[in-house]
């Protein structure tokens, strides 16, 4: 696990154990479909990439293209405006569904899979509370998505492994 100091303030030193049922149901399909791995060798979400139209071709790297595809707002019409309770919900739903796919790869995948959970100031005003959460493998021949974690200086930045998503879903921290 890696995190940038943004987060760090945001959470702690340890990630923090989250239920399965903390993410979202939507949320929570798209990771029990599973990943698949594409022709270019491309690993995606099955949800995801099936409803994506655009190809791999598009960008500079498979590892951005990943991130690309299986990236996804967290979902948060339903939280306060503001307030630590919209930044504790977004954060448990956040690490709960990038939990959930990561243990969803399949074993034997050829490259690691990472899972990204970013909350930044978003909305119309900029004045919103937000959450990303996206997937990507790492690659020997590729640089990573996300080099130095601590150049990302406006957001809170967590990069979480299987095991450490095995980890926050058993009930211990990591």
């Amino acid at each position: 696990m890696r995190m940038n100091d943004r987060m760090r303030i945001l959470m702690g030193a340890e990630l923090p154990s989250v239920r399965s049922d903390d993410a979202p149901p939507a949320y929570r399909a798209i990771a029990e479909e599973g990943w698949t791995v594409t022709a270019n060798g491309a690993c995606l979400l099955s949800v995801l990439a099936d409803g994506y139209s655009g190809t791999s071709t598009e960008f500079g790297d498979i590892v951005h293209f990943e991130a690309s595809v299986n990236g996804r707002a967290m979902m948060d019409y339903d939280l306060p405006a503001v307030g630590s309770e919209r930044q504790n919900r977004l954060l448990r739903r956040s690490i709960a569904y990038a939990c959930l796919a990561l243990q969803a790869v399949p074993e034997g995948n050829e490259h690691p899979v990472f899972g990204y959970v970013s909350l930044s100031e978003g909305g119309l005003m900029g004045d919103t509370l937000t959450s990303n959460v996206t997937f990507c493998t790492r690659r020997p021949d590729v640089p990573p998505y996300v080099g130095r974690i601590q150049d990302y200086a406006y957001e809170a930045l967590l990069e979480l492994s299987g095991g450490d998503a095995e980890k926050c879903l058993s009930g211990h921290t990591v």
